[in-house]
């Protein structure tokens, strides 16, 4: 036996619905964020990472060939452009300042700069 007010009407189902569908919109706007900000991470660590490979190769290199690392290269990460720039400073005989400045396309990002100073090893004769 069934009654005849058994069962949902219209407006509770519409209800029902519209409440679902802000649930979902809210949820959707949610993982859009998240996914954003991912995105943004991961372009920061690209930049990081060229910023890190630029220092290595400045400490690694000898000091008689610190000036042939001057310039500028671009690395490009899907719509990304990380630009990176060393210049190298001869402060004394036995001194050189090198300065590396990385910027990218980003939005509302500023450059990172990294200065560093190398010397001239010198040998000492041993008496």
């Amino acid at each position: 036996m069934t009654s005849a007010g058994a069962g949902f009407t219209l407006v509770e189902i519409m209800v029902a619905v519209v409440i679902f569908s802000m649930v979902i919109l809210s949820l959707v706007g949610l993982s859009f964020r998240v996914a954003k900000s991912g995105t943004r991470a991961t372009d920061q660590a690209l930049g990081m990472a060229v910023l890190l490979s630029k220092v290595d190769l400045a400490t690694g290199t000898a000091f008689d060939n610190l000036s042939a690392l001057a310039g500028c290269d671009t690395t490009l990460s899907g719509s990304v452009k990380v630009i990176g720039c060393t210049s190298v400073t001869n402060v004394s005989p036995r001194l050189d300042s090198v300065q590396i400045i990385i910027r990218t396309t980003l939005p509302a990002t500023r450059p990172d700069t990294f200065w560093l100073q190398r010397a001239k090893w010198r040998f000492l004769p041993l008496r």
